[in-house]
């Protein structure tokens, strides 16, 4: 690339700019983007089951960690991807790397910028999507089985699924959509796009069933059709042999500290 440059937020072309912008115009664009640490899962698998997905641009920026990564036999520096399915109308946004640190500066203006892609694609919903632990009051009291919270933005409108719940203040308290989840949807509002945050109800940070219930709630409110079992499937299996991983490690530093562990492998401890 001639003059390749990074800033605060860098966008390159992986196809011809003004050839994909002919043959998107005028459709109902609908966008999915999740950024670390499980939101990316979803639009990342949903572009690798959709056969007629491209990957449109590649997005840098200065703030991602200051590192390179191996794929296949070169390495590449840290990059974000947009991805297109021309055939269900979709964008799938992956967001593969969180900021070096938390800097309100970075993710407000990466926020704004992908907004503004959004908006010139003629993106028409968007949707972000993430992990919520409802253990707390007010949460309690919500209804057995569901899947997500969803946080709508100014302008949304669309019901919530049957097995999903509309966040308000009055059923979350103070609780807030942290980082590029929230402020990416919010921005894109501000600019004409209907826009939700979609969190899949887990047990604990790492838990991927919350994925599943993000993806089956996201499905459900931008009505695409797409068969993700084997997804879900996948996402599922996952979640449960890291359960048994934990579990295993729990036992074990159980039996260490009554004494049956003696000269076990310190490095195996969950807690230092």
């Amino acid at each position: 690339m001639e003059g390749f440059e990074i800033d605060e937020l860098s966008i390159y072309w992986d196809v011809e700019e003004e050839k994909f912008r002919d043959q998107i115009r005028g459709h109902y664009n609908v966008m999915v983007a999740g950024f670390p640490p499980l939101g990316n899962i979803i639009p990342y698998h949903l572009k690798e089951l959709l056969h007629d997905s491209v990957k449109v641009m590649s997005l840098y920026s200065c703030n991602f960690p200051p590192m390179v990564e191996a794929r296949d036999e070169e390495f590449v520096i840290p990059h974000d991807e947009l991805w297109y399915s021309e055939e269900k109308r979709l964008f799938c946004y992956v967001g593969k790397y969180p900021e070096t640190e938390y800097l309100p500066k970075s993710a407000y203006k990466q926020s704004e910028g992908l907004a503004r892609i959004a908006k010139m694609l003629g993106v028409r919903e968007l949707y972000t999507v993430g992990v919520i632990m409802p253990f707390q009051k007010p949460f309690r009291n919500t209804r057995p089985g569901i899947e997500a919270y969803i946080g709508y933005f100014e302008g949304s409108h669309k019901e919530p699924p049957a097995s999903s719940i509309k966040m308000t203040r009055k059923n979350i308290g103070r609780y807030t959509i942290i980082r590029k989840t929230g402020l990416l949807p919010g921005f894109a509002s501000k600019l004409g796009i209907e826009s939700y945050s979609i969190l899949g109800v887990g047990k604990y940070p790492e838990d991927l069933r919350a994925c599943v219930g993000a993806l089956r709630t996201f499905k459900r409110m931008a009505g695409i059709e797409l068969d993700t079992e084997r997804i879900e499937e996948m996402l599922r299996e996952s979640a449960e042999a890291v359960e048994k991983r934990i579990k295993q490690q729990i036992e074990k530093t159980a039996s260490a500290y009554r004494g049956d562990g003696i000269g076990a492998d310190t490095s195996q401890y969950m807690y230092g």
